[in-house]
């Protein structure tokens, strides 16, 4: 049917065009006004040869005569999408066509997407693992143009490959490579780490570009929109830029009359251009704005590095944090000089700073590099977690006496006035801020939400801002001499404290093994527990060994060596995919669906209340405010009683979809939790929840 739509495209295009072409040309150049082949398509394979159950990369080449031109997946406002109709061999299978960034092609009023001179459509064809070494795979193609210039011809050729079957990896096909190094060339769009969202109004659609997508450019930002359905934009309109403090906004005509279409989401190609001309191609999936982003009351910056320092000082009370404070504070019952007791103080907060400002550092890179993160986004990664496990059973192990390290872990307390101690002390706050870094305390959702869109400077500085909140209280307690003497005296309790202090850490080794299970499946969990035997049986051979003679003491060391290298050796091991975590069942919690951007818009178009909790399993806060809160029996009976339905994004391992919906709240990591109305207004809850709160804000909705 479209092969015929488009013929009689042409044969209507070309009556309309007949008088001008005859007025303009005398009849022995009619010929050379319709070139007989204005394009050509060849398709040529990445390798000679494809093996049982691999890939290869095939490329469809097309050369373009000067002066005309074919189209891209959407033609714009006339024209005929170029298509590619495969026919393969039993068992094979094709993936999507990847399509290079099109050029605007205006003539009038007519504004079109396509192509000018050549373009590469590359895509994957692999092969089934059961086909037979030696034999001869016949791959084939039908491929349907248009070509337009004053008239427009269709076009069709079909195309065919034999490829040998052949064991092992196939060597690249020389001749073929000018073919697939041009079309690495063209700008081809990578999926966009952020989110994009848009309002609409009968005459235009507003595109507005968050200002991470620019790389830390701040002025002279510009972009442009292709967009995967038509009747959405007039193609050919020239959008407005208009340029905001934290992005830019695209004003773009939309099509008018009865084919005029709106979908929920605006899906389509961006390109960016940052101060130096520089461009990047991104596909994007447009949401509505949600009516509560424009409500969030703007913060200044002011109040963000209050917010941040307020934020760090309650990470002190988390479980994993508060054993390390709690030594350091009892450290100044051994300090013989006050000036001890603030170079101490002043090392351990330097080395909260240093690592504040690493973090910091690293999430910029990310940023700017694309990357859709957030605070807590190296416990995302299942390495990360077991690493940070065998460390904190190490901590622990030394609090309980099997060995003791001298700096930064078990001789905390007991080297306190050592002069030495100062780089245990600096180890103390590295460490300290390390296990504090996957915890979002009240006070810190706006400030870091603020931070991650900031300029780098102003993100930086609030990132700081926590770590001196976490660095506080020590600091204090060094400043203030009142604070050193109501502290108990030095003596056997500080043995039975220091042992005890050793449970919460063993806590927090259990709850990350629990989160690595929902990150690594079971195989991964195998790996992680075994690393943690090895370390276990290092720090053990280390502190037997410790105070023996030369050559035991030369033995145990190797031994926790090899030991600690193995628990090193299978944290690398882990896998990196699991299975998605399953969701609270009617009868045990609140009844779940799973959050997705899509079926949040039609839940909202049909006139439902929705509640959105957006959570992570290495996210303490998430968890308890699950337990005591959202599963207790008065909430679930409100929901009911409402009709709410619950949608639960899990964003322990890496989701650039939900990442992109928290940044539209000004968020950069979990908890967020919303109650939209049946009007569609979200009403934001806190990150400590009450079941008071939850009820009250079920009522005004």
């Amino acid at each position: 049917m479209r092969r015929i739509t488009a013929t009689l495209f042409c044969l209507a295009l070309a009556v309309v065009s007949a008088p001008a072409i005859a007025r303009a040309s005398p009849p022995s150049s009619t010929a050379a006004a319709a070139p007989v082949a204005p394009v050509r398509v060849r398709l040529v394979a990445a390798t000679a040869a494809i093996s049982p159950g691999g890939k290869i990369g095939l490329d469809f080449h097309f050369d373009i005569a000067p002066g005309w031109h074919i189209y891209w997946r959407n033609p714009g406002d006339s024209g005929l999408a170029t298509e590619i109709d495969w026919k393969l061999p039993p068992g094979f299978h094709a993936s999507a066509l990847l399509w290079p960034v099109p050029r605007r092609f205006v003539v009038g009023a007519i504004g079109n997407y396509g192509y000018s001179g050549a373009v590469d459509l590359v895509a994957d064809v692999e092969a089934p693992h059961d086909i037979r070494p030696g034999a001869v795979a016949h791959v084939a193609a039908a491929a349907h143009w248009l070509a337009c210039s004053t008239i427009c011809i269709p076009g069709a050729a079909a195309l065919a490959l034999g490829l040998p079957v052949q064991r092992g990896r196939p060597a690249p096909d020389r001749s073929s490579r000018a073919y697939f190094a041009a079309a690495r060339a063209a700008l081809a769009p990578q999926p966009a780490g952020f989110g994009v969202h848009f309002t609409a109004s009968p005459d235009d659609l507003r595109l507005f570009v968050p200002g991470a997508a620019f790389a830390g450019a701040a002025q002279h930002r510009s972009a442009t929109f292709f967009p995967f359905d038509q009747n959405v934009i007039d193609a050919a309109a020239t959008p407005r830029i208009e340029q905001l403090d934290d992005g830019l906004e695209m004003v773009l005509r939309r099509v008018t009359g009865p084919t005029a279409r709106l979908p929920a989401i605006v899906a389509g190609v961006l390109v960016i251009r940052d101060n130096g001309g520089a461009e990047r191609a991104f596909t994007i999936r447009a949401t509505p704005a949600p009516a509560a982003a424009a409500a969030l009351p703007p913060i200044g910056w002011w109040q963000a590095l209050g917010l941040a320092f307020l934020g760090g000082a309650l990470l002190n009370l988390m479980p994993c944090v508060l054993p390390v404070l709690a030594l350091k504070l009892v450290g100044f019952t051994l300090s013989v000089h006050r000036s001890e007791e603030r170079r101490h103080a002043l090392a351990y907060a330097a080395g909260i700073i240093v690592s504040f400002a690493l973090l910091g550092t690293v999430l910029l890179l990310l940023r700017a590099g694309g990357a859709a993160i957030g605070w807590g986004f190296q416990l995302q990664s299942p390495i990360v977690v077991a690493l940070l496990a065998d460390l904190l059973l190490v901590l622990a192990l030394s609090l309980s006496g099997v060995a003791e390290f001298g700096i930064g872990f078990g001789g905390i307390g007991s080297r306190f006035a050592d002069r030495a101690g100062l780089a245990g002390a600096f180890a103390t706050g590295v460490l300290a801020a390390v296990v504090a870094t996957p915890c979002t305390a009240p006070f810190m959702g706006a400030a870091l939400g603020f931070a991650l869109l900031a300029p780098a400077p102003l993100a930086i500085a609030t990132i700081l801002a926590v770590g001196g909140g976490l660095a506080a209280p020590v600091l204090a307690a060094a400043a203030v001499p009142g604070i050193a003497r109501v502290l108990p005296r030095p003596g056997p309790w500080m043995l039975w404290f220091k042992q005890l202090l050793a449970f919460p850490l063993y806590a927090t080794v259990a709850w990350l093994i629990w989160v690595l299970m929902q990150e690594a499946a079971p195989a991964g969990s195998f790996l992680a527990l075994a690393g943690l035997v090895a370390v276990g049986f290092a720090v053990w051979i280390y502190g037997r060994t410790r105070a023996a003679g030369p050559p035991a003491r030369r033995l145990g060391g190797g031994l926790a060596a090899a030991a600690a290298a193995t628990a090193l050796l299978l944290a690398a091991m882990l896998p990196t995919a699991g299975t998605t975590p399953a969701l609270a069942a009617a009868g045990g919690g609140l009844a779940y669906q799973r959050f997705a951007p899509g079926r949040l818009d039609a839940l909202l178009a049909a006139h439902k209340p929705v509640f959105v909790n957006l959570t992570a399993a290495w996210c303490i806060t998430c968890l308890v405010n699950e337990r005591t809160t959202l599963d207790s029996a008065a909430v679930r009976h409100a929901f009911a009683a409402h009709g709410i339905v619950a949608l639960k994004g899990d964003w322990t391992r890496q989701d650039p979809a939900i990442t992109a919906f928290l940044q539209q709240f000004g968020r950069s990591g979990v908890p967020l939790y919303l109650l939209y109305g049946a009007n569609g207004k979200a009403t934001v809850l806190p990150q400590i929840l009450t079941e008071g709160d939850v009820l009250a804000a079920v009522n005004r909705s």
